[in-house]
């Protein structure tokens, strides 16, 4: 019988990616549990990594969208609103860049969060879709309530997506691309405005992919 010496929780920090010569393999981010285990006379580490929360949302389409959809698959994540002055078009415009560098690879699915239903309807998602040519074979907007919307950013991806009077648009949230893998474990953060770093993204997506079929 496994007996549990003690449990670690140990929290990493976000990191800037490094060179991909550097990182011999893309690292876990957010808080995760280390067990030291007695395993066959053997003291063993059993950790657990932190993983994106089931959720529950629906696609521009009208149709319910949630874990299984992504489920096995790699995925990148981003939080944005249509009426936003500042960061948004850049990021829209960088993921829709990412796509065309990685439309070989058939397992990549995008999920662009809306943080403002309110003014983001459906049919408002499906026009700014269309107003800006985007192929949504692989690339999802979603739609959900405005406070579970908020907490999946938080707790669920790590990134800051809340109601804020005082920021342009009224929402902050955050400008990164989130890299989350087949087991739902966040492995990569990535400035969406930033052209070096989303084709570094595009390096990691298939670094990801190499090592998990290893």
């Amino acid at each position: 019988m496994k007996q549990v010496i003690f449990s670690l929780i140990i929290a990493i920090g976000f990191a800037s990616c490094k060179n991909e010569q550097q990182e011999t393999q893309l690292p876990y981010y957010g808080q995760h549990d280390v067990e030291l285990i007695e395993k066959d006379g053997e003291i063993v580490s059993d950790t657990t990594y932190h993983t994106v929360p089931k959720f529950y949302l629906i696609d521009q389409d009208s149709n319910q969208f949630d874990n299984s959809k992504v489920e096995g698959k790699i995925h990148v994540v981003n939080f944005f609103f249509t009426s936003c002055p500042a960061i948004c078009p850049a990021m829209i415009a960088q993921m829709k860049r990412l796509q065309g560098m990685t439309n070989d690879i058939e397992e990549l699915e995008f999920l662009s969060h809306t943080i403002d239903p309110k003014r983001d309807t459906l049919a408002k998602l499906r026009a700014y879709i269309e107003k800006r040519e985007i192929d949504t074979h692989n690339w999802h907007f979603l739609y959900g309530d405005k406070a579970y919307v908020h907490e999946l950013g938080q707790d669920g991806y790590m990134l800051n997506a809340k109601e804020d009077k005082a920021a342009e648009g009224g929402f902050l949230h955050s400008e990164h691309f989130v890299l989350v893998d087949r087991s739902g474990h966040i492995r990569g953060l990535y400035v969406g405005t930033d052209v070096e770093q989303v084709n570094q993204l595009n390096k990691d997506i298939r670094k990801l992919i190499s090592q998990e079929y290893e």
